[in-house]
């Protein structure tokens, strides 16, 4: 699980693979390459769902409403990770 901890938080810091890294973390997560207790389990999956409206380029969230980019990505993961202390 720490594992993908780390993942998040590598999400937030690397500005520059963010995209690749929301990518690589939804298709773990949706693959289920991780093992985890099922309070975390859902909070990621969740997560990875949420992803899923993440778009990085604003000109294409211009067109569509319910795309969102850095801001609301970064806290959606704080979001994530809080919750995640609060499930131990």
């Amino acid at each position: 699980m720490q594992e993908i901890i780390n993942m998040l938080e590598l999400i937030i810091a690397d500005t520059a693979n963010r995209e690749q890294l929301v990518r690589d973390f939804q298709k773990r997560i949706g693959n289920n390459l991780f093992i985890a207790p099922e309070a975390a389990t859902n909070i990621f999956d969740d997560l990875a769902y949420t992803m899923e409206n993440y778009e990085p380029d604003e000109e294409v969230r211009e067109e569509d409403a319910s795309l969102y980019g850095d801001d609301r990505l970064i806290k959606e993961i704080e979001r994530a990770l809080s919750k995640l202390k609060k499930a131990k």
